[in-house]
């Protein structure tokens, strides 16, 4: 690849990614030689129609040395990879993008890639002994530079391997000081992020009503339009915070509120056209309530949606398990 078609490509790519990213969005003055991408729409389908080539961009430009090129894009894809989680790229986007930090020298970027490839194993089948591990390198590289918001970014990803280990007195904590240093530094984006950490670890406790109000605090953020969040990103996590109020609502035996929730959560989730495992999840637990409130042919339906989505992302075990439920509420 050129040196002239691999700088085309990851400034596009850069371009398109900032879209998503808080203090960018839509170019004040677009650099008319790179594509034209006049939406967050256009920007989303032009990285997954040209990922194969970016990403070749990416590769390209590491092994000769443009690592400011890199790094630029890969940090770009920090917001995006959270609308395309399932990408089996984010590793090696990461990855090079923390490779390309540390030929740089700089600490607090290297740390933020780290952080990201901790967010990459997250991702069912889901490894939280290596999100711990890059965590806390993550962390320390944070503290040597005296980067905040990283320092408290591997806190938040420290909480969520924790909580995936069952060790969710210590997740709650760690999540609590990721939300506190976000508040204090005015990040609120990420400050709802880590409001919704503490509520699933309580959650996994079984303290379904105290998890309820932290997810209803972060809702209200959400909709709050003076919150001073993204409203991209405010966009994108309103679902989700309506599926973690809708959870919990049905943990706590109020299944008609729980499915009007939820519903309202699974259609934002559809107008998005984001389909993963939290969106499979939802349409479970979802069937599951209809089903205990005997409207088999509507829970019949959930769950053959979500034994789609299961079998679209490659867990077998839990689309094996929607069907079979789909097919004995026929």
């Amino acid at each position: 690849m050129s040196a002239r078609v691999t700088s085309w490509l990851l400034r596009t790519a850069t371009m398109a990614g900032r879209w998503f990213e808080p203090g960018y969005g839509r170019p004040d003055r677009p650099d008319p030689d790179l594509a034209v991408l006049s939406s967050a729409e256009e920007s989303d389908a032009w990285l997954r129609v040209n990922r194969d080539n970016w990403l070749g961009g990416m590769r390209s430009a590491a092994s000769s040395g443009r690592h400011t090129l890199v790094l630029d894009c890969a940090e770009s894809m920090h917001w995006f990879s959270e609308r395309w989680t399932h990408g089996t790229h984010w590793h090696e986007v990461f990855a090079l993008g923390a490779d390309a930090a540390a030929a740089l020298g700089d600490l607090a970027q290297q740390a933020a890639q780290l952080n990201y490839l901790a967010w990459v194993h997250s991702v069912p089948p889901s490894d939280p002994d290596v999100m711990l591990r890059h965590a806390a390198e993550a962390a320390e590289l944070a503290g040597r530079s005296g980067a905040t918001a990283q320092i408290a970014w591997a806190h938040s990803y420290t909480a969520w391997a924790l909580r995936l280990l069952g060790r969710l007195d210590e997740a709650v904590v760690s999540a609590s000081l990721a939300a506190d240093t976000f508040k204090a530094i005015g990040d609120t984006d990420a400050y709802v992020q880590n409001l919704a950490q503490i509520g699933n670890s309580l959650r996994d406790k079984g303290r379904s009503a105290e998890a309820l109000e932290w997810f209803r605090s972060a809702l209200a953020v959400v909709e709050d339009e003076n919150s001073g969040m993204t409203p991209s990103i405010a966009t994108h996590s309103r679902p989700f915070a309506l599926i973690r109020v809708g959870e919990c609502l049905g943990h706590l035996g109020r299944r008609a509120e729980a499915i009007a929730v939820l519903s309202e959560g699974i259609d934002l989730l559809d107008t998005l056209q984001v389909s993963d495992f939290r969106f499979a999840g939802a349409l479970e637990a979802l069937a599951a309530l209809l089903s205990e409130e005997g409207r088999d042919n509507e829970s019949g339906r959930a769950y053959a949606r979500a034994a789609q989505v299961f079998r679209a992302i490659g867990d077998a075990e839990a689309h094996g398990r929607c069907e079979e439920l789909a097919t004995a509420a026929r």
